[in-house]
């Protein structure tokens, strides 16, 4: 079975290789077009949320917190209060800052495997800057809308962390976490750190923004979209396939699809799902940590249905 998969995998980048090769003007563009959107948007939002972040963890915001959201966090997540931590600087920063904050969590023995994976569920969510600005003000050009996607999605990552509480065996550590930084470097290797963390998140944005366009020049969602049109219309159905690749765009077909409430409740629906090209990122991050990715990724379609239903709800 593996052979075979490993077989299927490899057809797939040849094709992906073949597909380049006829048409490498318009893929090189692709491929800009993702660079670009990195360059502009991506590292003045990222970058300094990844160096804060890893120089307030490096100072000891980690412990502080901890100790005022011990009992909350394993009552409700069965996770230490540095979970606290992370959760907080997830649903600020967006991705994939909370998959880099249990990574840094699990290296410096904060937290175990268990409670790594346990916090991927909770602590996978994106920023209240773009939910707002771009997709609920920006594209939709309605603030209940926005209001109404945030709420969706931030309560749906609650609902995944508490359902997801009863991974695995290993309880929270219970010792105290006393920082050890050491303050003559921490400014380098927060700096150091972030850099190559928006790099590879960068890379990833240029890889996928060219798969996406791959997929629609040659079709690969038709079979999925036909079927799926018949419920939702053509061209929903093309813009949630697009942005399971790729949230940004999928969110920003849907505001022009014209559908009432049901246009921001799948835009709702993606966001909170992320896209694969944000669950890349992310794996690149929880893999460090230990956490069990299929958890992971059964996390963020429960918490995709779920943010679908409550905005539906709300609006």
């Amino acid at each position: 079975m593996k052979k075979f998969f490993k077989f299927i995998i490899i057809t797939l980048i040849l094709a992906c290789v073949f597909l380049i090769l006829l048409k490498p003007e318009r893929y090189v563009q692709s491929a800009f077009e993702g660079i670009k959107l990195w360059a502009i948007v991506v590292v003045p939002s990222l970058l300094p949320f990844f160096f804060f972040t890893s120089l307030l963890s490096a100072l000891g915001l980690t412990s502080f917190i901890s100790k005022f959201m011990e009992k909350p966090f394993r009552l409700l997540f069965r996770t230490s209060g540095a979970g606290a931590y992370a959760f907080l600087m997830s649903i600020l920063s967006g991705y994939p800052v909370g998959a880099r904050i249990i990574a840094d969590l699990k290296q410096n023995q904060i937290i175990n495997d268990d409670e790594a994976t346990r916090l991927c569920t909770l602590c996978s969510t994106s920023g209240p800057a773009f939910i707002v600005s771009s997709v609920g003000i920006g594209m939709f050009n309605d603030k209940k809308i926005a209001v109404a996607i945030l709420l969706s999605h931030v309560l749906s990552a609650i609902f995944c962390g508490i359902v997801f509480r009863f991974f695995g065996n290993s309880s929270p550590y219970s010792k105290k976490f006393i920082s050890q930084e050491n303050h003559d470097n921490v400014l380098y290797e927060s700096v150091y750190s972030s850099v190559i963390s928006v790099a590879l998140v960068g890379g990833f944005i240029c890889i996928f923004s060219l798969i996406l366009d791959l997929a629609k020049d040659f079709g690969i969602f038709s079979p999925i979209a036909n079927p799926l049109s018949v419920l939702v219309g053509k061209d929903v159905a093309n813009a949630f396939l697009y942005g399971l690749i790729e949230c940004t765009s999928g969110c920003k077909a849907l505001s022009l699809c014209n559908l009432s409430t049901y246009s921001p409740a799948f835009a709702s629906a993606l966001i909170s799902f992320g896209g694969i090209s944000v669950w890349a990122q992310s794996i690149i991050f929880l893999t460090k940590a230990n956490a069990n990715i299929k958890i992971f990724c059964t996390s963020k379609i429960l918490q995709a249905i779920f943010s679908f239903l409550l905005c539906l709800l709300f609006l």
